[in-house]
């Protein structure tokens, strides 16, 4: 029972890490690319990391495992989202059907500051229901 659950855990790696492969190689620009290679690269090795744990049955192997996968969760995301920010300071090509750019204007070229969107002299909104409710009564 051992054997088919590791060699289902190794196909389904192979299969994502595959899939990320071919999503660098069709997707139309550098974000949707690295979006692909990310996600399906993420759960391709932590898929085959959770069989090699599963295999080997040893408490010290599957420490190691788990925290191998706690790091790719919690790098491999930070990684992909500078990497995309700098790609879009550079100006790489967006695909043709990008529908938003949430960053288009809003990073200054001379200052080098990122705009977070909120306004220091807009007025913050801290109604709540209560005094909503008595707002319009």
């Amino acid at each position: 029972m051992k054997e088919i659950i590791v060699i289902f855990l190794m196909v389904l790696g192979t299969i994502f890490i595959f899939l990320a492969a071919v999503g660098l190689l069709k997707m139309p620009d550098v974000f949707l690319r690295m979006s692909a290679s990310t996600i399906a690269a993420t759960l391709g090795v932590s898929s085959i990391l959770v069989a090699l744990a599963v295999h080997f049955a040893d408490f010290g192997i599957t420490v190691h495992v788990i925290g191998t996968n706690i790091f790719l969760f919690l790098t491999v995301p930070v990684g992909a989202h500078l990497m995309g920010r700098a790609a879009h300071k550079a100006k790489y090509h967006q695909w043709d059907k990008t529908v938003v750019d949430r960053l288009e204007g809003k990073y200054n070229i001379k200052e080098k500051t990122l705009d977070s969107g909120f306004d220091q002299d807009q007025e913050v909104n801290t109604d709540n229901d209560e005094t909503k409710s008595a707002k319009n009564n």
